[in-house]
């Protein structure tokens, strides 16, 4: 019989609503804050609040890792709904650390500053802007490109829906997205995945998902609209996804398009009922910055139940 934790721990979280001012729009992320626990959670205690959520993403705030610098405030480890962890800077660290500010939980900085954070073995700058919060995300790496047939067939759209300026092709901040331009708003909106093929397509090119973005003709570009899909994660489609948001801004600057401003503004989550405007740009090192505000729609107290021990 597997050892269980006892008594039963309550531990705080919340629903926040990232890329978004109001409640209810933008993308929602549940948080937990698990760094009071004598001993950090196993992984299948975490999938199981994730599923218990059934949110796109669960983000469990624990300790850092012992060999973390002093100065990381927090490490983060988020779940999709179907358990399966995934990394990168986008929604799932900026609604956290959103709630972690707004309640006090950790001090947040004056205007202009900083704090570090851990997300797997990697640290990562959370910055304040003034009233939004922005994720510092890794320079960007180019991967494999992809056979756009293969990808329009994966996304349901003929080859003259595809925009070949930008060739199909896994880009990382963070985490691998597949990158698809397409003709326009109306291809965008025609996007019908067959989810087998997309995920074998976002396979073979280390991608965890597809990111399918009209940028339009307007140069140079300033603001896209874009749908993202992962199923391979269990995640259908979601409304807002800022591990993406990096790349393609990465890969419009590779490809002169963002001009000297090299900064964009994206909007998801129409399809889904749920706007969401993501902004982002490349500071002096090229390194993408996710920036966005959150809305606070749930603050609790979630029951562990019984916890089994280790991992």
């Amino acid at each position: 019989m597997p050892e269980h934790r006892s008594p039963v721990d309550h531990v705080p979280f919340a629903l926040v609503d990232v890329f978004a001012d109001t409640p209810l729009t933008g993308n929602p992320l549940a948080v937990v804050d698990v760094r009071h626990l004598d001993d950090a959670p196993p992984v299948a205690w975490m999938r199981k609040a994730a599923r218990e959520f059934n949110q796109a993403e669960t983000t469990f705030v624990v300790r850092p890792k012992a060999a973390a610098g002093g100065d990381v405030a927090a490490r983060l480890r988020s779940f999709t709904a179907g358990g399966t962890e995934v990394f990168g800077a986008g929604h799932n660290a900026l609604g956290a650390w959103w709630w972690l500010f707004e309640t006090g939980r950790v001090t947040r900085p004056e205007d202009g500053g900083r704090v570090t954070q851990q997300i797997g073995d990697r640290e990562s700058d959370v910055l304040v802007l003034g009233d939004a919060l922005g994720m510092v995300q890794e320079l960007a790496r180019f991967d494999r490109e992809a056979e756009p047939e293969a990808v329009a067939d994966a996304l349901g759209l003929r080859m003259e829906d595809l925009d070949l300026s930008l060739t199909p092709r896994s880009v990382d901040t963070g985490a691998g997205h597949l990158l698809v331009a397409v003709a326009d708003t109306a291809a965008l909106t025609r996007c019908a995945p067959e989810k087998a093929a997309l995920v074998r397509v976002a396979r073979t090119c280390h991608a965890q998902g597809v990111y399918a973005v009209a940028i339009g003709d307007e140069r140079p570009v300033a603001q896209v609209s874009a749908r993202f899909f992962n199923p391979g994660s269990g995640l259908d489609e979601d409304p807002a996804t800022g591990s993406a948001a990096g790349p393609l801004c990465a890969c419009l600057d590779r490809l002169g398009l963002l001009g000297t401003s090299k900064r964009l503004a994206i909007a998801q989550g129409e399809s889904m009922a749920r706007p969401s405007v993501i902004d982002v740009h490349l500071d002096h090192g090229s390194r993408p910055v996710v920036t966005g505000r959150c809305a606070i729609s749930v603050d609790g107290r979630l029951s562990t139940g019984p916890m089994p021990r280790g991992e």
